[in-house]
């Protein structure tokens, strides 16, 4: 199909430029010697007739090369000398046929001199030339714009090939995490560790369906937003608050990542300090096409264990995913990440 395809964009172009290289090659000669221009278009279109020729041999050539896969250093050698060899020779015997042909009528074979035996074959090749100049400038645009797509087909697929390993890492470290909760309530509190467990049924639930996209509506994301919080809600108590305020028309319209949000609260959560005395404030709230995840920041004296690469797996999803970066803004007592909303229209960066 590439075969083809190289060969059709070459016939085109062939077709307009063989009346063009004929009209510059004859011209000058017409007003050199001149010649009546009686007899100038007759010429020009025996002439237009010549190159195409011309070009279809080069064109066979091109194409039996690349239909038997003939590739080695020595390639286009041969193929300029047997461009050369047959098609410089098809001009000179069209040309001293044309001559024959038109006996006793003024044409570009007879503008040249009688002194001047060289100039057909001259004439020949220089044809010849410039039509592998123009035959080359389109195999290499062709060749360039080949390389140039599979660079971005190649350039997707070790995206898509990194987002989906960066995926992968979610679902581990969330349950990481769940489960040393669960082991700790079960200890402390057998009752609330089987309401616990309920909700983390129920979380789970949802983000096994939600996990097979890549992005998702807000609402959905939101759905397990909520769960993930409620799940630490039993656990913490009034030592967690949190707020949403996200206009019902986002929910429905926005897309973001998947498990961006549940993320960002899971991150607030996981190294902050969370007291009844001090509660850890979340909110989420939307504002000039973003959606941001605000808390109040109060670092834990110890350090929880942690891979570390929670944040950091959500900025290189999110890049992936829509091109834009999460803004993080860290004060002295407030912590704060956004990303921008993806539209319909922009979920397939």
């Amino acid at each position: 199909m590439k075969i083809v395809s190289n060969i059709r964009k070459i016939l085109k172009v062939a077709l307009y430029t063989s009346p063009l290289i004929g009209i510059l090659a004859i011209t000058p000669m017409f007003i050199i010697r001149m010649v009546p221009f009686q007899i100038y278009p007759r010429s020009v279109l025996s002439l237009t007739f010549i190159i195409f020729l011309a070009w279809m041999i080069n064109i066979s050539i091109i194409y039996f090369w690349e239909k038997f896969k003939i590739r080695n250093e020595s390639f286009n050698i041969l193929r300029y000398f047997l461009s050369y060899l047959l098609s410089a020779s098809f001009i000179i015997f069209a040309m001293r046929m044309r001559k024959i042909f038109f006996s006793g009528i003024f044409t570009s074979c007879e503008i040249t001199r009688p002194h001047s035996p060289l100039a057909t074959f001259v004439m020949a090749i220089s044809l010849n030339t410039v039509i592998l100049i123009i035959l080359d400038l389109i195999l290499l645009k062709a060749k360039k714009t080949r390389i140039e797509i599979e660079n971005a087909q190649l350039k997707q697929k070790n995206s898509e090939a990194l987002y989906q390993q960066l995926k992968q890492q979610i679902h581990p470290h969330f349950l990481f995490n769940a489960l040393n909760t669960l082991k700790s309530l079960i200890n402390k509190s057998p009752e609330v560790a089987e309401d616990y467990l309920i909700k983390l049924s129920d979380f789970l639930r949802v983000s096994v369906s939600a996990g097979n996209d890549n992005i998702v509506k807000i609402e959905e994301e939101m759905k397990l937003c909520l769960g993930y919080l409620e799940i630490q809600k039993i656990r913490y108590g009034e030592a967690l608050q949190f707020t949403i305020d996200i206009p019902e028309k986002i929910c429905e319209t926005g897309f973001v990542p998947v498990f961006s949000l549940q993320l960002l609260s899971e991150n607030a959560i996981k190294h902050n300090a969370l007291t009844n005395e001090l509660p850890l404030k979340i909110k989420i709230s939307y504002e000039d096409g973003r959606i941001t995840v605000i808390n109040n920041l109060q670092p834990k004296l110890t350090a929880e264990t942690t891979t570390g690469s929670g944040l950091i797996n959500l900025a290189e999803r999110y890049k992936i995913l829509s091109g834009d970066e999460i803004k993080i803004h860290t004060s002295a007592n407030q912590f704060s990440a956004s990303i921008k909303v993806i539209k319909n229209e922009d979920r397939n960066y």
